[in-house]
């Protein structure tokens, strides 16, 4: 039991929707983020704001008083509802049971939460599941804040809010305003009745941002209280959404259908029932809680998580929209079912936000206007779009495409906009203004932590492979049209030159991580994975499987590829202390979980035809049996950005990344390839 209850504890489960909205929390509703939160809502340009921190729970029976919450501070934690917490459910939406100490099947509460996938709007349903008829008083707490803010100690007490409340036999509305922003929150109960009242929950402690260097202290506000009663499984649920809602019944039952499709755990608790068995039947022996079957509806539904505004959000709760990652992402959903219209409308958007030939890597949100300060994003999308092209078989489709990518092409030979050139011997080399343009673009006051200025060999892998991609486009016109469709000479001139200058990259058992004139880099990083892992190869088998045995050697963990190995004198062993530590540690040796898909790519065209397809594919499960099992053990709801370099690994970063989880359902689509031509 203990190893299941510190796993959830320590993991984070999450809600989004379809605007970037999101819920997010540990597995014993403790907030240790500022980001941590009941309902935090976006609009389509993912301006967000914190509304609801959660809520003050307190459970009556016959003069006892049970707590389902617990807030930290500084020196204490109180109260002490994860006591009663008798155990956590991260997926397919957040469930907690809770009892009397000690747990005991007279008294249990199971609490579930869910979002709506169209609004702003939370569900939290309580149901009783004991035999004693429970008195409930809820206390929503209120920030309403903009989410990377707090509200400074003290500042709440003299804060101005609107409030409006009714109640009928069927239960109750209430309603709050924010004098000083305008922020709204509307809430319903089913059951019950609600009073207005106000008081401060002053100093509340959020560890996890005092450990990044972050002000991590703040207010919260109560400014209502719902009174309900519950008999034996009986329910009652809250909403809670940034609109006014009309019709709760309608609401409900859209939010509970969204999730009616997806598993719950073995060992879910659904009814009370009269031999008291409930506890026992509970699983504490850390056990799957679902089939592979199931695993693979939840790891879907993962990644449907960060679809927003007709884009990919590249990570809970820290990040809006990045091109780059939104290309990666894109090429896993194209392996699900059910996704191409979705895949062709976000590339059709990108389509129209490119600038003399790049796609943006930084989409304008919140007020900033898009950047363009990457190369790599648009090679990533000239060969998503190519794939698209492949799945469709459409004529109109590649006569669309072709003059689009040819003109992308083009912009990148003759660039004079940008800080990057294409030398004469084909590559592309970024200047030193512009060493951040990779995926490594980590800056220091404005300084490249990991500078990639020279020839990176990742990005003229993806250069080399766009360049293919847009013969292949004309190569599948002229099969569906039946009529010749001919490459552009000046740009396929490149291709040859291209490949035959890539070998300056090969340093006897591995790959320069880049070319300064034609000076190798050596730096034992993943790009090189990167590099040989996409379509259209650059060397040969046996170099392929030299820089593979190489990988596995010095950057493989089970959570991961490291950034760079640890004999290099720049590793940094963990992802820790202020912004400026991280940001050093981030691409000098943490460990990221996205580029096991590049690793299992380049490890299926290495020994695919040397192995058996069926050894292979249970290889691959092997690599991901942390991610795997942590799913279907129920342990994790997502899966983060970073782990530290060295043992022991601890998730860092952002706790749910669109990339990660793409990489594990790529590789799961490998596994289903393999099986089935096994």
């Amino acid at each position: 039991m203990n190893n299941y209850f510190m796993e959830t504890h320590h993991h984070e489960w999450i809600l989004t929707n379809k605007l970037g909205s999101y819920a997010l929390g540990t597995g014993n509703l403790i907030n240790q983020r500022k980001y941590h939160g009941l309902l935090i809502a976006s609009d389509k340009q993912f301006n967000r704001r914190h509304l609801i921190a959660g809520m003050e729970e307190k459970v009556e029976w016959r003069g006892e008083i049970i707590h389902l919450d617990s807030n930290n501070y500084s020196n204490c934690i109180y109260p002490e509802g994860f006591l009663y917490l008798v155990k956590p459910w991260l997926r397919p939406y957040p469930i907690f049971l809770y009892s009397a100490i000690p747990h005991q099947n007279e008294i249990l509460i199971r609490k579930e939460i869910m979002m709506d996938a169209d609004s702003n709007t939370v569900l939290v349903k309580y149901t009783n599941l004991g035999h004693h008829k429970l008195h409930f008083k809820i206390h929503p707490k209120y920030t309403m804040a903009i989410h990377h803010e707090l509200n400074q100690p003290g500042s709440l007490d003299y804060a101005e809010f609107d409030t409006d409340l009714s109640n009928t036999e069927e239960g109750g509305a209430f309603a709050a305003s924010r004098r000083s922003n305008g922020y709204k929150a509307y809430g319903i109960t089913q059951k019950g009745d609600v009073e207005a009242n106000r008081y401060v929950y002053y100093n509340v402690y959020y560890p996890w941002e005092v450990m990044g260097g972050y002000p991590g202290i703040g207010d919260q506000i109560s400014l209502f209280e719902i009174s309900f009663d519950l008999r034996p499984n009986e329910s009652n649920i809250l909403l809670f959404s940034d609109q006014n809602i009309l019709n709760p019944q309608t609401v409900i039952g859209k939010i509970e259908q969204r999730y009616a499709d997806l598993p719950k755990p073995s060992d879910y608790p659904a009814l009370a029932d009269e031999d008291d068995t409930l506890l026992s039947n509970l699983d504490y022996n850390d056990n799957k809680l679902f089939k592979p079957s199931e695993y693979m509806k939840l790891l879907e539904f993962s990644l449907r998580d960060f679809l927003a505004n007709d884009d990919i959000v590249k990570g809970y709760p820290y990040y809006g929209v990045w091109g780059r990652d939104t290309m990666v992402v894109l090429n896993a959903l194209l392996h699900m079912p059910g996704n191409l219209e979705t895949i062709e409308r976000i590339l059709r958007k990108y389509s129209r936000q490119i600038k003399d030939g790049l796609i943006p890597n930084l989409l304008s949100e919140s007020g900033r206007e898009a950047n363009y300060d990457t190369v790599d994003a648009t090679l990533w999308y000239i060969i998503l779009v190519w794939k698209v092209g492949k799945t469709k078989a459409s004529d109109k489709y590649w006569k669309e495409v072709i003059p689009m990518v040819e003109a992308i092409i083009r912009a990148v030979l003759s660039n004079g906009r940008y800080p990057f050139m294409v030398r004469p011997d084909g590559l592309i080399e970024l200047k030193p203004e512009f060493a951040h343009a990779s995926w490594m673009d980590v800056r220091i006051d404005n300084q490249a932590v990991n500078p990639r200025d020279g020839a990176p060999v990742e990005i003229n892998a993806l250069w080399y492979n766009a360049i293919c991609a847009y013969e292949s486009m004309h190569l599948g016109l002229a099969e569906i049209s039946g009529k010749p469709s001919v490459p552009d000479a000046g740009i396929m001139v490149y291709k040859e030159k291209v490949k035959a200058s890539f070998q300056k990259f090969w340093s006897g058992d591995y790959l320069a991580d880049r070319l300064k004139a034609d000076e190798q880099v050596c730096e034992i990083r993943p790009n090189a994975l990167l590099a040989l892992a996409l379509p259209f190869e650059l060397l040969s088998r046996d170099k392929m499987e030299q820089v593979f045995l190489v990988a596995k050697a010095k950057l493989y963990t089970k959570y991961g590829i490291r950034s760079l190995a640890p004999e290099d004198i720049r590793f940094r062993k963990k992802y820790y202390g202020t912004q400026r530590d991280r940001d050093q540690a981030i691409h000098n040796g943490s460990v990221w979980a996205w580029l096991l898909s590049a690793y299992c790519g380049l490890f299926v065209k290495v020994y695919r035809g040397t192995k058996p397809d069926q050894e292979i594919a249970e290889s691959l499960k092997e690599i991901i049996s942390s991610f795997s099992n942590g799913f279907m053990k129920g342990h994790i709801a997502s899966v983060a950005e970073v782990w530290d370099g060295d043992s022991p690994h601890f998730p860092k970063g952002a706790p749910a990344h669109a990339m990660s989880v793409a990489a594990i359902y790529n590789i799961e689509s490998f596994i289903r390839t393999l099986q089935e031509q096994a």
